[in-house]
């Protein structure tokens, strides 16, 4: 009995953790698809990004955290650089 619980907590806590990463990823994506946009030589790159963002929100939608971990983070991928968003894009 304490074999079955501490093994459904353990795959708990590991979609909980895929989910907050995925939700990282999709925000930067998503961020840096944003700023790179209007940027000459980005724009096929910012679509892609873009699309990549929305096929990682598709696989994870259905988790309970990844909305709110996903607003979280993007809320902290704002704070890349344009810089930061090139190189991002460069090698995705």
């Amino acid at each position: 009995m304490v074999v079955s619980v501490a093994s459904a907590f353990s795959s708990t806590a590991s979609a909980g953790f895929d989910e907050k990463i995925a939700a990282s990823f999709a925000a930067k994506y998503q961020v840096c698809a944003l700023k790179l946009k209007d940027t000459p030589g980005y724009r096929l790159k910012a679509l892609g990004l873009k699309a990549k963002s929305d096929e990682i929100g598709r696989d994870k939608i259905g988790g309970g955290d990844y909305i709110e971990s996903f607003i979280k983070e993007k809320k902290k991928a704002w704070t890349l650089s344009l810089k930061k968003c090139k190189k991002f894009a460069d090698n995705v």
